[in-house]
C-alpha cells in the first residue's frame, strides 16, 4: 500500500513504505565486506557490537553521513554466522531493520547477519 503525504501548496508527494526503507538501511555487502546502516535521527553516538568485535561497541563507531541521521559503518567479515546490536547513546538495540533475530541471553534480541 502506497502512502501519499499532502504539501502545503496542495501536491503530493509519495512518502516512502516501510519496504522501500529497508532497501536503505540495515545491513548490506560489499565487495570488501559489510555496510551497517540505521537511522537514528537524534543519536548523538552510534555503534556496533557483535560477536565479530567481541561485542565491544568502541570497536565499531559508526558516522553520521546524512542530516536525516542516517549512520554507517563498514566492517570487514569472513563468511559465516555473526550476531550484533546497536549500541545508541548507550542504549543496546537491535537492528530495526534486519528481521534474522534470535533471543539472547539478557532478555532482548540479537540481529543476525550470515556472510
Amino acid at each position: 500500500m502506497k502512502t501519499l503525504k499532502f504539501t502545503k501548496n496542495g501536491s503530493t508527494e509519495k512518502k516512502p513504505t516501510f519496504k522501500e526503507i529497508s532497501v536503505s538501511y540495515g545491513i548490506r555487502r560489499v565487495s570488501d565486506g559489510v555496510i551497517f546502516s540505521a537511522l537514528y535521527p537524534k543519536a548523538a553516538s552510534v555503534q556496533v557490537a557483535g560477536d565479530f568485535n567481541n561485542w565491544q561497541p568502541e570497536r565499531a563507531p559508526m558516522r553520521r553521513i546524512d542530516e536525516h541521521g542516517t549512520w554507517e559503518t563498514k566492517i570487514s567479515l569472513a563468511p559465516g554466522t555473526y550476531r550484533y546490536r546497536f549500541v545508541v547513546d548507550g542504549r543496546w538495540e537491535q537492528d530495526p531493520f534486519n528481521d534474522k533475530t534470535e533471543p539472547n541471553q539478557y532478555g532482548g534480541l540479537n540481529s543476525i547477519l550470515k556472510v
